[in-house]
């Protein structure tokens, strides 16, 4: 078979996979498993795995989360140097059309050295015309009043931003705990803050390069030799938001970056203070795009200041923040807000940052592990 045509025919088949026909069916792996597709994953995009987030259910209940791989011959995994690449590291299920030859191992190996099962899908099932099942949410927007998926979606964003602050509150505790190096610039709030802005930077990408980077600066490293250092493994846009991470800590190593970002905070209005806070965390030329800013505000600036509100009883800095997240504008779009948006049945994403953050929370919390049958959607 010429490579054109595997890659045709692979390319209708993880098209047939994606719309369900398998959801609810049992694949026996070559080593005997039995594995129940709960779901079949979601597309994976260009680099990595097909399917990402797929759930497998044993026979005992428990279940399986991961990505899934699909070839029609198992040397396909080598043939595209997967098991060398880390992106397919978290692969549960090597799904196969043509059976394994007598020298195919019945497992395939990951880079991390442990394996993944392969199912074997004959032609008759590469061929059937099983109708695509659907999610109980599918449509929701069409079935359910405006103002009520409103609310939904309001609710679930609250809960996000409150998961978040609940998180901060106790990494602060433990920060405030071990605070005993007196040669430390910044106090452990703002050390924590600091390492989500940090992190944030990288969301999507390599968010542990720059969490690292972040936890050094504060650590007092030398800002020239950490370019250096980190300058042979960062792709151009990590480094552009490195340069933004090292521009951030020079305004803010005298005072911390709390203090500044607090004065943000209380400007105004909420809708004025929304955009004093992106005006803060924006570095023209460097990294940090207005875009970037707005994600870094929902998913860090404001969950730290609900915590720190929290933990210095102060009702109004913490209402104050719940007001200006319900103000922000709505992010760029990702993987799971685009897909949970179709999902519902919705023309285009929800309005607001809040809304769209409640999309992440019911993902989540319920939908990443299809637990339908307790999700608020299922319920609407």
């Amino acid at each position: 078979m010429r490579r054109a045509e595997i890659r045709e025919r692979e390319t209708a088949w993880a098209a047939r996979w994606a719309t369900g026909a398998w959801r609810g069916e049992t694949l026996e792996t070559a080593r005997g498993e039995r594995y129940h597709i709960v779901y079949e994953g979601r597309r994976g995009g260009g680099a990595g795995p097909d399917f990402r987030d797929a759930i497998l259910a044993r026979p005992d209940g428990s279940r399986v989360l991961g990505d899934v791989e699909l070839h029609l011959r198992a040397s396909g995994w080598r043939a595209h140097g997967h098991e060398r690449d880390p992106r397919y590291a978290h692969v549960v299920l090597h799904v196969v059309f043509h059976p394994l030859t007598p020298g195919n191992a019945p497992e395939t190996l990951l880079s991390t050295g442990e394996t993944a099962p392969i199912a074997v899908v004959g032609q008759r099932e590469l061929a059937d015309d099983r109708a695509p099942k659907s999610l109980p949410c599918v449509g929701l927007s069409q079935r359910s009043p405006r103002h009520a998926l409103r609310a939904l979606l309001r609710d679930a964003g609250q809960a996000r931003i409150a998961e978040r602050a609940d998180r901060l509150m106790r990494e602060i505790a433990v920060a405030a705990g071990e605070a005993g190096d007196g040669c430390r610039r910044w106090t452990p709030p703002d050390r924590v803050l600091w390492a989500h802005l940090a992190e944030a930077l990288g969301y999507g990408r390599d968010r542990a390069a720059l969490r690292w980077a972040g936890e050094r600066l504060a650590e007092s490293a030398d800002p020239d030799a950490l370019r250096r250092e980190c300058a042979q493994y960062l792709s151009r846009l990590d480094s552009a938001r490195l340069d933004a991470l090292l521009r951030l800590h020079a305004q803010w190593a005298e005072t911390g970056p709390w203090e500044p970002l607090r004065r943000a905070l209380e400007e105004g209005s909420a809708r004025a203070a929304a955009v004093a806070l992106c005006r803060a965390l924006h570095t023209s030329g460097a990294g940090i795009s207005p875009g970037r800013a707005r994600i870094v505000i929902a998913n860090v600036a404001l969950p730290f200041a609900i915590a720190y509100a929290t933990l210095d009883g102060d009702a109004e800095l913490g209402e104050r923040a719940l007001e200006v997240y319900g103000a922000l504008p709505g992010l760029q779009s990702n993987a799971i807000t685009r897909l949970m948006s179709r999902q519902l049945g919705m023309a285009r994403l929800p309005e607001g940052a809040g809304a769209q953050q409640g999309l992440h929370h019911i993902w989540n919390t319920w939908c990443r592990e299809k637990r339908c049958e307790v999700c608020p959607c299922n319920r609407a």
